[in-house]
C-alpha cells in the first residue's frame, strides 16, 4: 500500500456515471433543504465539500476515510484523512510499523434528533502506528493510536464530557482490498475521556466501521 502513488484519474463511464448520480442527489437535497430550513441547507453543503474533497483529492491525502457507528443511543459519522511517513520501522522481514497522522471530522448525534442541543462536533488529531506484515494471522493490518479532540458540546445524551478537551483512544483490525490494495475495510474500537482533567469524566465509546481509500 505504501508504493508509489498512482494519479486520481477522474474520467471514463463509471466515474461519470458516479459524478452525475451524487450532483444529482446534491442538487435536490440542496434545493429542498433550502425552502427547508437553513440549517439542512448548511449541512447539504458540508456534504457536497466533503464529496468534492475525496473525489479530487485536495488535501494531498495518502488515505481518505470514511467512519460511521456508535455507542448505544449516540450516533456518529466521520471523515478522516490520514498521511503516512515516508519510512516503516521493520521488526523482522515480514512484519513491520508505519506511523502516520489523522485528522478527523465527526458528528455525534443523540438518535436521530436534528436539534442542535443533541449534537457535536468533534475534531481528532490522532497519530496511527499501522502493524502490517505476514506474521499476522486473519487481518491485514492492526491501527493503534492515542490522540486529542476537541468537542464542541460536553453535554450530550445523558453523559458529561466535563469539557471541550479529549483524550481519544484508537484501535482497529483490517483487511486491504482490490488490485492494488487501493480500498481497506476496518472495524475499530475509540475511547475518548478527558482524563480526570475535569470534574467531571463520564468517557464514551464507540465501535464503528470504517471504509477508506488509499490513493
Amino acid at each position: 500500500m505504501y508504493h508509489e502513488k498512482k494519479p486520481l484519474r477522474l474520467s471514463g463511464k463509471p466515474f461519470r456515471l458516479v459524478s452525475i448520480a451524487v450532483s444529482s442527489v446534491i442538487a435536490c437535497c440542496i434545493t429542498s433543504q433550502a425552502i427547508a430550513n437553513e440549517t439542512t441547507l448548511w449541512r447539504s453543503g458540508m456534504v457536497a465539500a466533503t464529496a468534492a474533497a475525496y473525489l479530487t483529492n485536495a488535501l494531498n491525502a495518502d488515505t481518505m476515510l470514511m467512519e460511521s457507528g456508535s455507542s448505544g443511543d449516540i450516533l456518529f459519522l466521520r471523515y478522516s484523512a490520514r498521511w503516512y511517513a515516508e519510512k516503516s520501522t521493520y521488526l523482522n522481514q515480514d512484519f513491520k510499523i508505519t506511523p502516520s497522522l489523522q485528522i478527523g471530522y465527526s458528528k455525534w448525534q443523540d438518535g436521530f434528533s436534528l436539534s442542535h442541543a443533541d449534537t457535536s462536533n468533534v475534531l481528532d488529531l490522532l497519530p496511527v502506528f499501522r502493524w502490517s506484515g505476514d506474521d499476522l494471522p486473519l487481518f491485514d493490518f492492526i491501527d493503534t493510536g492515542v490522540g486529542l479532540s476537541i468537542i464542541s458540546n460536553e453535554n450530550i445524551s445523558d453523559r458529561n464530557m466535563g469539557g471541550p478537551l479529549q483524550f481519544n483512544n484508537y484501535l482497529g483490525v483490517g483487511w486491504l482490498l482490490g488490485s492494488r490494495e487501493q480500498w481497506e475495510v476496518s472495524l475499530h474500537f475509540q475511547h475518548y475521556s478527558n482524563n480526570d482533567i475535569y470534574t467531571e469524566n463520564s468517557g464514551i465509546n464507540f465501535a464503528h466501521l470504517s471504509i477508506g481509500y488509499n490513493y
